[in-house]
């Protein structure tokens, strides 16, 4: 997602709700997408390699810094990709075999430097040295070839080749006497340049290969000049280990049946996305087992299980730097219910994020309470997906996204509706959305937000700026609570008078139009791709970290469920004053309601 301010909406959001709580590219097209070269300032290893690009090393560079919008393969399918392209950005497959053999390494390494501003990639100068650009460009070419073309252009290069190039390419040739093996060559040469380099000279006239087996001798050429590693290998290193968890999957709804004999799948995760996942069986008692997993403190493990129409995840963990290989964590379930009463929004907070020339960027941010004792399913959705939260969107809302896994994954829209997939497992707060959208803005603008369910506490939050224009208000009966000074800036809030019932609609008007001058000596540009690379990274891990919500809503949902308690054993007690109720079945009632609550007290 691209955001001026994005990363420090979320940080200073998050930030005021704690506050807030307290008081309450003649080539195929694809070639057209191939990098072009983008001069770069000169210096050491920058137009080619001080030493051979190493792939090993590339791979776990390019997992922290490009799967997330490459994909862990290249393909262009990585957990933020969507997002992007659904701004009409471009997320290319690095491997595609028209893009991949006619990009000349020079020009890429030129791009991972300076990114690609228009599709949002920014520029990594700053944050890896050149050699670890180049090695992740090794990567790159691993990627997109396999350990057979290496070995089979290894044979015809031997073959038809070597006498003259060297086994290993070290031998200087032609007008240029330049060798296969050397950095510049490697810089200056896409593969297809090599594939046509032997159709080329009288030397050449002897060499009998297809284009396909030139490719592949190509390939080869290319790994005399950088260090190439199996991607699958390195792959397969990082999902094994010595690392167990196990699990026990317990039922929070009071008196809900045991659960057990139903699949549980732990996913394993970086920064990046899903790395691998694994499906064990829990057993009669409802524990499950995984074990040979890796220990990498850079991967964190979630577990998974659907149980009557619904996903239910245990909290996100980590092995620790050093000690115990041996996890052990509960997976809470409950039972389901449809009722859309037990929902309620316990905070709404519109941002008022920033302002260009004719628009406003908006963050929204609910807080969800589930004040049932069983998790909220919704109803049926499309693609086997459940409709379960529901918020509006406005109707002219342009570059529509959210924080974590977007439209198409976890949120899909019908109409000016946007819906939630996940349960709502009991609890205060125990779900959360944060919408991002813009809006049409010349000086002020009307706002009507519609909500579907009861709303404690809504307010408007606008940045607190000093310069010139005119600064941000808020009108339409709000109460001005004053400034919120923040480390990451200060905030003025506007509160709403009074909470709001389902279907009513959130009302009020926005005035102003500040102006901020860039603090002297500051690159907003590359500010701003600095927080789009972060925002990512944040985004995801907001994904994740909205999954342990789940993990901590028992614990959340105690003092409720004491006074659920309370009130039913009240009721018992009246009933049984009224005869309603037999001795004997009123004495075990009240007894099982009795000893549930003391063990909630315990």
């Amino acid at each position: 997602m691209r955001r001026s301010l994005g990363f420090l909406v979320n940080v200073a959001v998050m930030a005021l709700v704690g506050c807030t709580m307290s008081s309450r590219p003649t080539l195929p097209v694809e070639v057209l997408l191939t990098p072009a070269a983008v001069p770069t300032i000169a210096a050491d290893g920058e137009t080619a390699p001080l030493q051979p690009p190493d792939a090993a090393a590339g791979a776990a560079i390019y997992a922290e810094k490009c799967a997330a919008c490459h994909g862990n393969t290249g393909q262009g399918d990585g957990p933020s990709a969507a997002q992007i392209r659904a701004q009409g950005k471009v997320v290319a497959s690095l491997v595609e075999p028209a893009r991949f053999r006619t990009a000349r390494p020079r020009d890429w390494h030129n791009v991972i430097t300076n990114g690609r501003i228009q599709n949002l990639m920014p520029p990594f100068r700053g944050s890896l040295s050149a050699q670890q650009r180049w090695d992740v460009q090794a990567y790159l070419w691993a990627l997109g070839t396999t350990p057979q073309n290496i070995q089979a252009g290894e044979q015809r290069y031997q073959a038809q080749c070597a006498a003259c190039h060297g086994a290993t390419g070290e031998t200087p040739v032609g007008d240029a006497r330049r060798a296969l093996n050397t950095p510049r060559f490697l810089a200056e040469h896409s593969l297809l340049d090599i594939a046509n380099l032997m159709l080329r000279g009288d030397a050449h006239t002897g060499i009998d290969l297809d284009e396909a087996q030139r490719f592949q001798v190509a390939d080869f050429v290319r790994t005399l000049g950088y260090r190439y590693a199996d991607p699958a290998a390195i792959r397969s290193a990082a999902i094994t280990g010595d690392g167990v968890i196990n699990l026990r999957a317990v039922n929070g709804t009071p008196n809900g049946p045991p659960i057990r004999a139903l699949p549980v799948t732990l996913r394993v995760y970086d920064t990046a996305g899903e790395v691998f996942s694994r499906t064990a069986t829990l057993d009669e008692a409802g524990q499950v087992s995984f074990d040979g997993l890796p220990t990498r403190t850079d991967y964190f493990y979630q577990a998974e299980l659907d149980y009557n129409n619904g996903r239910f995840y245990a909290a996100p963990m980590q092995f620790p730097i050093t000690g115990t290989r041996l996890i052990s964590d509960i997976l809470p379930v409950f039972e389901t219910t449809t009722d859309p009463s037990t929902i309620q929004i316990n905070e709404l907070h519109i941002f008022v994020q920033d302002i260009t020339e004719n628009t406003v960027k908006i963050v929204e941010y609910y807080l969800f309470d589930n004040i049932s004792d069983r998790a909220y399913i919704g109803e049926a959705g499309p693609n086997n997906k459940r409709r379960t939260l529901k918020i509006s969107a406005p109707k002219d809302a342009q570059n529509l996204r959210f924080d974590g896994l977007g439209l198409g994954s976890r949120f899909f829209q019908d109409g000016e509706v946007i819906y939630d997939s996940d349960v709502v497992v009991p609890g205060l707060r125990s779900a959360q959305i944060a919408m991002l959208y813009d809006l049409p803005y010349r000086d002020r603008r009307t706002f009507e937000r519609r909500v579907f369910y009861p709303v404690q506490r809504a307010d408007v939050i606008v940045p607190e700026v000093n310069g010139p224009g005119t600064p941000f208000t808020v009108t339409g009966g709000l109460t001005d609570q004053g400034v919120q000074r923040l480390v990451s800036g200060d905030l003025r809030v506007f509160l709403s008078p009074k909470a709001l019932a389902a279907g009513e609609t959130f009302s009020f008007e926005l005035r102003g139009r500040p102006l901020a001058a860039p603090a002297p000596g500051s690159d907003p540009r590359a500010i701003g791709f600095g927080l789009i690379a972060v925002g990512l990274t944040l985004g995801f891990v907001y994904f994740v970290a909205n999954r342990a919500r789940a993990q901590r809503a028992a614990e959340a949902a105690a003092p409720l469920r004491r006074k659920i308690l309370l009130r039913e054993i009240a009721d018992l007690d009246d009933k049984f004053a009224l005869g309603q109720i037999a001795e004997a079945d009123y004495r075990a009632q009240r007894d099982r309601l009795k000893r549930e609550l003391v063990a909630l007290w315990e």
